[in-house]
């Protein structure tokens, strides 16, 4: 015979199962804000960067306001913000504003500013673009900056936001 103590009782199974339920949930849980407290960071991050750059283009931009004196200096190339990728969209489109306004103000040739962008790509859109560029057989995927701007928001806006173009 049995004993009726090694028997799993229908209350201990439901005890047992509402702990793993729980235990799972709490997992989940802790996951998903591991993930958030993550996004925030690399935001963050990239933001600071992305500080720092702007600084330093506001440092350049008055060296060459000084020595504009010099009338032997040649026009220099504009220098592109570095752009990495990520999950928010606003960083994206902060970036494209910022990138359309220096264009303008330097009067950058479209395919000028397809090498100027492209040379500011670091880390996961760099990855992201030469994937692009391999899946067209037929030369570049983008002949201009209006081309690359499709091709990014297509990967980096979401359908959501771009409703709002």
């Amino acid at each position: 015979m049995t004993s009726s103590s090694n028997v799993p009782t229908p209350n201990k199974n439901n005890t047992l199962m509402r702990l793993l339920w729980d235990l799972e949930l709490s997992r989940k849980e802790s996951f998903e804000q591991l993930r958030k407290d993550k996004e925030q960071s690399d935001l963050r991050i990239q933001e600071h960067i992305q500080r720092l750059e702007a600084k330093e283009q506001e440092r350049e931009a008055r060296k060459r306001g000084h020595s504009r004196c010099n009338p032997s200096q040649e026009k220099q190339t504009p220098k592109i913000p570095k752009f990495y990728g990520g999950s928010d969209p606003k960083i994206f489109l902060d970036w494209e504003a910022k990138v359309e306004q220096i264009f303008n103000e330097n009067h950058v040739k479209d395919q000028a500013q397809v090498d100027l962008v492209v040379l500011g790509f670091l880390e996961y859109v760099n990855t992201w673009w030469h994937k692009v560029c391999k899946n067209y057989d037929q030369g570049p995927p983008a002949a201009s900056w209006m081309d690359i701007k499709t091709l990014m928001r297509t990967r980096f806006v979401p359908p959501s936001y771009r409703n709002f173009f």
